[in-house]
């Protein structure tokens, strides 16, 4: 082979740097909705769940028992038949079949790790023990759960303590079924973090749900700082936007947070295999959304 003139080291460099140009050019033309579809669900109680679930090719939360009654003898016939009827819709299985995107959300009305009242507590107890039932007429192996934390009654310590206990009694003799704990109203990650790692379990994982983080913080500790303390720590998160005022479960680009910084600070603090649910009451603007943002 002749060697090369300068004239075709030239030629060949500049080449070489197009190819280099163009090759992130590429990669930069990926939209959020394609690098997220495999991890991405879409909450049920959201308009046409299941419509925009099975067109963009998105797994499913079913938020049929978030509700306790739901869960009720008398009712759970009608309730199991509308999970059916939902699934098939968005083109998942009914019972769960291996490689299908399917996630419960739990009870979460009056589940209260920290009551005083054991009787509370005990209520909580058994309407999770039906969910579990329901989970595993379904053939899934995990559920989200909220934390149940209350500020205005219960210390922080004091619920640390008592969901230790909770979540151990509901764990135990389960095997490998996992329960993905939400924030609710806590202020700052630590509380959740000191959770999971006390609890120091793989059948306990996080939730983190950045609609109420936003509400719930302070000015001065953005849902960012939750995302990066808390890390791999989170398996699921719940995406959805508001003003940091009321938990409007807004359009992912209606409100006061940046969405594309925060899973863009997901993606760099999180290197587990989490997944997430969009949980506005508007699922087709935030396909679109994601869709029209490049990642």
């Amino acid at each position: 082979m002749p060697a090369l003139t300068i004239c075709d080291k030239i030629i060949f460099m500049k080449q070489k740097q197009e190819t280099k140009i163009t090759s992130k050019s590429c990669e930069k033309s990926q939209s959020l909705l394609d690098k997220l579809r495999p991890k991405l669900h879409i909450a049920t109680y959201s308009k046409d769940a299941s419509l925009v679930a099975k067109e963009f090719d998105l797994g499913i939360e079913l938020n049929h028992v978030c509700i306790s009654e739901y869960l009720d003898p008398d009712k759970i016939h009608q309730t199991i038949s509308w999970i059916e009827n939902d699934l098939k819709a968005a083109g998942q299985p009914f019972p769960y079949k291996a490689g299908a995107r399917i996630i419960l959300h739990g009870p979460f009305t009056e589940i209260i790790p920290g009551s005083i009242d054991h009787r509370a507590v005990d209520l909580g107890l058994e309407r999770l023990e039906e969910a579990y039932e329901l989970c595993r007429l379904i053939g899934l192996n995990s559920m989200v759960v909220h934390s149940g934390y209350f500020p205005p009654m219960y210390y922080k310590d004091w619920h640390q303590e008592k969901s230790l206990l909770f979540w151990d009694r509901f764990l135990k003799g389960k095997g490998e079924f996992t329960v993905f704990v939400e924030n609710s109203f806590e202020d700052e990650p630590y509380m959740m973090a000191r959770l999971m790692d006390e609890f120091d379990s793989p059948n306990l994982k996080l939730c983190l749900d950045t609609g109420h983080a936003h509400v719930a913080t302070t000015e001065d500790f953005p849902v960012e700082e939750w995302i990066k303390y808390l890390g791999n720590r989170v398996a699921h998160y719940h995406i959805h936007n508001n003003t940091g005022i009321k938990d409007t479960h807004s359009p992912l680009g209606e409100g006061t947070m940046d969405m594309k910084k925060i899973l863009a600070t997901i993606d760099r603090h999180n290197k587990s295999d989490y997944t997430l649910t969009l949980e506005s009451q508007d699922c087709r603007s935030c396909v679109q959304w994601l869709a029209s943002n490049e990642a």
